[in-house]
């Protein structure tokens, strides 16, 4: 099984660029202004010129200081759209209310760690512990830097697929996020077998976001879903799927095996879109024609994936009545 003490990665990040950071943080100041006359000129090319350069920046993300590559772009979006990521902090506000306990989440794809920090600001007492997995050596290092005042946050440098194989390495998109793509081929391993040698005890709410392969890492993880039944948001992306080489349909096909039943379903922005109760094959192709049609561009979903036994409250979770009143949007 690949490492997971971030050996692989990078020993010490990058010192950020100061001129690119005081950039970044304008962009980041003025994004929400794009529509002004005084503002639309130079925002888009100032934006494009700058994320060419690949710089590290420092910027505030969910009331604290991190690093990250100038074209990570989930800062801007967050400011964007209030509703992003909103299904994640609304499933683990139900799951701590029906467990009345400190809950553990488990964020697979955490990147340069915004999840961890967006749950930590809006969910204060509810997560007893983060573990968090990504596979990219770059963002693994922003990930440390990061998270690294956070106690609760556990790291684990691997990537995963269905099981412990081979598959194409990661490789970077304009977005600063990461997939896989590359010709080379590294080392995976499941999400059982990651949790299970690094003595992870059951989990609450797992969150998957890999960019095509959040399929393949549900089929790695049957032991976890038979076995704890946790709450499930994913990431569901016809398009990567389609780049990846992998079917948008595994994740459901794993979900149903485990008894999972029901689908509450949010755009890609975290406004919710539809229920699904059962595993639908036609409509599942027909959203993913939709999708691939690229018309709204990158077109995806959110999707919240519930146990038959769940007693967590569909409609409860759709009309994200907590999650609209977070405390920290950025």
């Amino acid at each position: 099984m690949p490492p997971s003490d971030g050996k692989q990665c990078r020993s010490s990040s990058p010192k950020p660029s100061t001129l690119d950071s005081l950039v970044f943080r304008l962009l980041l100041a003025t994004c929400r202004r794009q529509g002004r006359f005084y503002v639309r000129p130079w925002w888009g090319r100032v934006y494009s010129r700058f994320t060419a350069r690949h710089r590290v920046v420092n910027a505030t993300v969910h009331g604290r200081e991190v690093i990250l590559n100038f074209g990570y772009i989930y800062p801007i979006t967050a400011r964007l759209y209030p509703t992003y990521n909103a299904p994640l902090l609304e499933l683990v506000h139900e799951v701590y209310q029906l467990k009345k306990r400190p809950i553990r989440l488990v964020d697979v794809g955490a990147a340069i760690g915004d999840t961890a920090l967006l749950v930590e600001a809006n969910c204060q007492g509810m997560v007893s512990e983060i573990v968090c997995l990504d596979g990219d050596s770059e963002s693994f290092g922003y990930l440390r830097t990061n998270l690294a005042s956070l106690p609760k946050a556990r790291l684990i440098f691997v990537q995963l697929s269905r099981s412990e194989s081979y598959c194409p390495a990661l490789v970077r998109a304009p977005a600063g996020s990461a997939s896989a793509e590359g010709i080379a081929k590294v080392m995976t391993a499941s999400l059982d077998e990651v949790l299970q040698s690094n003595d992870i005890g059951p989990i609450d709410v797992l969150k998957i976001d890999v960019d095509g392969f959040d399929g393949e890492v549900l089929a790695g993880a049957r032991e976890i879903l038979e076995g704890n039944h946790p709450s499930v948001v994913f990431e569901w992306h016809p398009i990567y799927c389609q780049r990846t080489g992998n079917s948008w349909h595994e994740a459901f096909r794993s979900l149903e095996a485990a008894g999972y039943s029901r689908f509450i379903w949010f755009d890609k922005f975290g406004i919710f879109s539809h229920f699904m109760v059962g595993y639908g094959h036609a409509s599942i192709d027909a959203t993913a024609e939709f999708c691939l049609a690229d018309i709204p561009a990158d077109w995806h979903y959110d999707v919240v994936a519930l146990h038959e036994s769940s007693s967590l409250d569909m409609q409860a979770l759709a009309k994200l009545a907590f999650s609209r009143k977070r405390s920290s949007q950025f």
